[in-house]
């Protein structure tokens, strides 16, 4: 009853008589119908925790969604003769189990000591790289002694060049102190002549004069000679500086040359070195290589010698 009116029916209308009312008002048919609505409920919700597995009939191949655990097909990285199979085919075998070794087809792989002599050539050749770099700091050695070598000599040849100059000065000068002489002895030798002829000196003063004269002149003359030399010791000492200039240019372009071609050739040493030593990273994994081992787990299906 909705109670939608404030008239009360109870006591005035007999309802027991409909038998809808009394299913309704019937509490005991409630009960019962939660308890069934309840169960019903959690039936659902436990049903929904189980695993659901839906087959379906069809034809084709069965495989797997990772690459990884499909049948898997073994080949070696490196051309070689089969010497030896440790399995057969239905074996099971276990990730990094031996399956088969594998010899050595090409006469560069041969040498069983092969590993040992890269390696002895790889120490021969660094200590190649070491005795040129001890080459090196030796003509670079010798280049700064070349240098202050070159520049102790130009200075003692250009004080030898200042000596000859000041020797020139000097020269000179005597020279013309001994031509004033000369011209003076000249002078009293006319004189002492002309007296002489008057009969108003002496033969000996006149040969005195003479005498002195000639000495004059002899001491001009052996001046002269002196200044010449001078002046040849001057061009001697310049011709000395070009020399040296000349003799430690090409000196010192020797020894840098030296050095440059000391050091390109360690540096193609040092590539040697890394080419031997990548020979032999190559040789070490090429030996690992000889014994071909298992991907994964599971069955040897069928060996094939290509």
């Amino acid at each position: 009853m909705l109670n939608l009116s404030n008239s009360e029916t109870d006591g005035k209308v007999n309802f027991s008589k409909f038998k809808a009312y009394s299913s309704i008002v019937n509490r005991s048919v409630h009960r019962l119908l939660s308890r069934i609505l309840l169960g019903t409920t959690i039936f659902l919700l436990i049903l929904l925790f189980f695993p659901w597995t839906q087959t379906i009939q069809s034809k084709g191949y069965v495989t797997t969604l990772k690459p990884g655990q499909r049948p898997q097909t073994i080949q070696s990285p490196i051309p070689g003769k089969i010497e030896e199979w440790y399995v057969k085919e239905g074996d099971y075998v276990n990730k990094g189990d031996t399956i088969l070794r594998i010899s050595e087809v090409k006469n560069e792989y041969f040498d069983p000591m092969l590993l040992e002599r890269t390696g002895d050539q790889i120490n021969s050749k660094a200590n190649s790289v070491k005795a040129y770099e001890q080459k090196t700091e030796a003509l670079r050695n010798q280049l700064a002694s070349a240098r202050k070598e070159r520049v102790l000599k130009l200075e003692q040849t250009k004080n030898k060049l200042k000596q000859a100059k000041l020797k020139i000065v000097s020269d000179s000068i005597s020279l013309e102190a001994a031509e004033v002489n000369l011209s003076i002895a000249i002078r009293q030798y006319d004189r002492i002549k002309e007296l002489y002829e008057e009969g108003l000196k002496s033969r000996l003063d006149y040969e005195t004069k003479q005498s002195k004269l000639q000495e004059t002149q002899a001491k001009v003359i052996d001046l002269e000679s002196k200044l010449l030399t001078s002046k040849n010791e001057l061009l001697n000492a310049r011709m000395e500086i070009n020399r040296i200039e000349a003799e430690y240019a090409n000196k010192i372009s020797k020894i840098e040359s030296d050095i440059s071609t000391t050091i390109s050739t360690r540096l193609d040493t040092e590539v040697q070195v890394s080419k031997l030593e990548n020979s032999l990273s190559n040789y070490t994994i090429r030996r690992g290589l000889y014994f071909v081992r298992a991907p994964q787990d599971g069955y040897i299906n069928k060996a094939i010698i290509s």
